[in-house]
């Protein structure tokens, strides 16, 4: 029972100890630290940026903001061919163990300039800025994250009503032959145009927002909805 009592005063008086310490530490900060002093050390040079935590060391640093610049534009643009977790689909496998082997300089330049065997150039064509190619060039070699559960609920909630029912036209308002219109994708680059079967002209180029893989038209035929894949 002694011993049992002299080791808890003792953690105690440890304890005690630590905080006084930590006090007398603070109360003894050197001038040069003080508001006026000589400031002692340089800044950092990321500054007040919040920076991603990289699970593994050898990822290169990004921002907060850099890699949700990133994870939107690889949903987007990159998702369809290479999986939402990069391990490869249409497009190959772009998991860490092979991106951080490539490493920044060989990436910037293969999301620049794409390849011969159907890698876009994303940068060179103009739909990616340099800024955006150096962010991603950097972003596939964090570990991906983990998509979100995205059931009916969701996509319920989801739903903009842009033209109420009672408000949408009951004739025909253009004169485009629809049975022999055409939706065809505009590769890699988020847009559709509709092409008049019988002239070959283009009506309209219609920005989607995301990747394309397919167009469909609705049951009663008065809709033309456009669906991107997410492998």
């Amino acid at each position: 029972m002694k011993q049992g009592m002299s080791m808890k005063w003792l953690l105690m008086a440890a304890s005690v100890a630590l905080a006084v310490g930590s006090v007398n530490a603070q109360e003894a900060k050197p001038k040069a630290l003080e508001e006026g002093g000589m400031q002692v050390g340089g800044t950092s040079p990321v500054g007040g940026v919040e920076m991603m935590q990289a699970l593994n060391p050898k990822s290169p640093a990004m921002s907060k903001e850099e890699f949700e610049i990133g994870k939107k534009i690889y949903f987007e643009r990159c998702a369809g061919c290479h999986g939402v977790l990069r391990k490869g689909a249409t497009g190959k496998a772009l998991t860490t163990d092979i991106t951080l082997e490539r490493g920044t300089e060989y990436l910037k330049t293969f999301i620049n300039y794409g390849s011969p065997q159907g890698m876009p150039n994303w940068g060179s064509s103009g739909t990616l800025t340099e800024k955006e190619v150096d962010i991603m060039s950097r972003y596939v070699q964090h570990e991906p994250p983990t998509p979100p559960e995205y059931g009916l609920k969701e996509m319920n909630a989801s739903w903009k009503l842009l033209i109420p029912p009672s408000q949408r036209p009951k004739v025909k308002m253009n004169n485009i032959d629809l049975a022999n219109l055409f939706s065809v994708t505009l590769r890699d680059a988020g847009k559709i145009a509709l092409i008049d079967g019988a002239s070959k002209k283009i009506l309209d180029v219609i920005d989607t927002g995301y990747a394309v893989h397919i167009s469909r038209i609705s049951k009663s035929g008065r809709y033309l909805y456009v669906i991107g894949r997410v492998a």
